[in-house]
């Protein structure tokens, strides 16, 4: 390397530490025992600490002790031939006793015993959080209307602690002089994807009524798909009069029963409409491969007796029965996807236990049961008016998706528990293994066609895609895919006509 060079490189490393050092955002390099090495001049004001004091301090000694555990964690290199990046929230205690909010980047160094954590102090953005959490009465729930969060509002004007109500049905918190007709008209407006809105009478921990004017809206991922749903509410209990509250429940009684047939004819149609665009769109893909294979065979053949090489017969009927079982894989992948989409069997009357039975029973047929318990935890047994075979097919698929994960992942002794209950008028069925869940990064994607987290060898990524087909198409009902401490909870909720 010539001197040029050299001062060169050191120019551009002065540069450099002068763009760090002058970022707005901290910037520091630690050890894997969170020592600091180095921190710019943004790092100071937001710990208070001078860069003297902080290069004699571990990073983990500043964070409250409840960060310091996760902290470490992500400092943990799993793929040694990839960048490590990950990202976290903490609360830190600056120099002057005050808490500062802190969101950081962590970025591995190439030698991988260093890493670089950007750093962005986030208080005024948790302190505006705060104020809305104190003073909106707000709530969300997931696509099955189970309660995921509440605002501190929520709770001071309800009663309800939040290990009361987390979890818990939304419908769970209605007073009992509300309709569940009027639940369903949400249910039925969420599903349709359109904002509800009105007066609602709720029960407080103590069974007291407390009116709110509420507007529920889904919310969407950047992928467009809804994640769940939220609530804003107002307090309007001090304005509802005993004649008012009279009227008003029965105006709502027969407003929500008009209103759920036209929902219903809507969503049966946007859905449909709505999956069959997605479905053609990824299939398509699919479909192009063989097309081309035709076609390019059959131009190959034409241009051969265009150019008089006169292919032999056994050459040209090789080429043709090559491109007749390419046109019958499609044919039959086509015929398939008509037959998926009609229910081929009527509703019948069932008890939901021997759903679950039968699935299990037809599961076992074909799969070996050596290491994998199956548990079953039924809350109610209940005579129901369901499509049996799509629900059991359903069933089965994920059966086979929890006991492929438990033997990919080698996990000794699996367990597949099967938990059925129900909330209004839903069937709700859960079914949790413990084969160590799925990678969160992808596991939005695990209800896409051609998405396996397995070796081609093992599948081409339908089983998970044809039960979320035929779940939001043929059982109108929600599946929905996450991660508990040792594994993969497939989640389904069904609307089911009593007997």
């Amino acid at each position: 390397m010539s001197i040029e060079d050299i001062e060169k490189l050191k120019r551009n490393n002065q540069e450099l530490q002068e763009i760090i050092n002058n970022s707005w955002d901290g910037i520091g390099i630690i050890d894997k025992s969170t020592k600091f090495v180095y921190v710019n001049n943004a790092f100071m004001p937001i710990l208070g600490f001078s860069k003297e004091e902080l290069t004699k301090k571990n990073f983990i000694s500043l964070m409250e002790e409840k960060y310091a555990r996760p902290f470490l964690k992500h400092l943990v290199v799993k793929n040694k031939d990839k960048k490590h990046q990950a990202e976290i929230d903490i609360v830190c205690i600056r120099k002057d006793e005050k808490k500062v909010y802190l969101k950081i980047t962590i970025s591995s160094m190439l030698n991988r015993s260093l890493f670089v954590i950007n750093t962005k102090d986030i208080t005024s953005q948790v302190s505006d959080d705060e104020i809305l959490d104190d003073y909106v009465i707000s709530m969300h729930t997931d696509l099955h209307n189970h309660i995921k969060k509440v605002s501190s509002a929520f709770l001071n004007i309800s009663g309800y602690e939040e290990s009361d109500i987390i979890g818990k049905p939304f419908s769970s918190l209605a007073h009992k002089d509300t309709d569940r007709i009027i639940y369903k008209n949400i249910g039925k407006s969420l599903e349709n994807l359109q904002e509800w809105s009105g007066k609602i009478k709720k029960k407080k921990k103590d069974g007291s009524a407390f009116w709110v004017n509420i507007k529920i809206k889904p919310m969407f991922n950047k992928y467009g798909d809804v994640t769940g749903y939220t609530s804003l509410m107002f307090d309007i209990t001090n304005e509802i009069n005993l004649n008012d509250e009279s009227s008003m429940l029965q105006e709502q009684i027969s407003t929500a029963k008009n209103e759920i047939e036209e929902k219903n004819t809507l969503l049966i149609q946007q859905s449909k409409q709505a999956i069959m665009t997605e479905t053609l769109q990824k299939l398509s893909h699919e479909w192009r491969q063989p097309l081309n294979l035709i076609s390019i065979k059959a131009q190959k053949l034409e241009l051969d007796y265009l150019m008089e090489n006169n292919p032999s017969i056994d050459e040209t009927v090789s080429t043709l029965e090559n491109i007749k079982i390419e046109a019958k894989k499609l044919s039959e992948t086509i015929e398939n996807f008509q037959n998926f989409l009609k229910p081929k069997n009527k509703k019948r009357v069932i008890s939901t236990v021997n759903i679950i039975d039968k699935s299990i029973e037809l599961f076992k047929k074909d799969e070996n049961f050596s290491r994998i318990d199956i548990i079953k935890d039924i809350e109610v047994e209940k005579d129901v008016i369901v499509y049996e075979e799509e629900i059991c097919m359903v069933l089965v698929n994920i059966l086979k998706n929890a006991k492929e994960a438990i033997y990919r992942n080698n996990v000794q002794n699996g367990v597949i528990k099967i938990t059925q209950y129900f909330i209004d008028d839903k069937l709700i069925i859960e079914i949790s293994d413990n084969g160590l869940g799925i990678d969160e990064k992808i596991l939005h994607k695990v209800f896409e066609p051609y998405f396996s987290t397995k070796d081609k060898k093992h599948g081409v990524g339908l089983g998970l895609y044809t039960s979320k087909i035929m779940v939001n198409m043929q059982l109108n009902g929600v599946i929905t895919a996450s991660n508990h401490n040792t594994g993969t909870t497939i989640k389904i909720s069904i609307p089911i006509e009593d007997k």
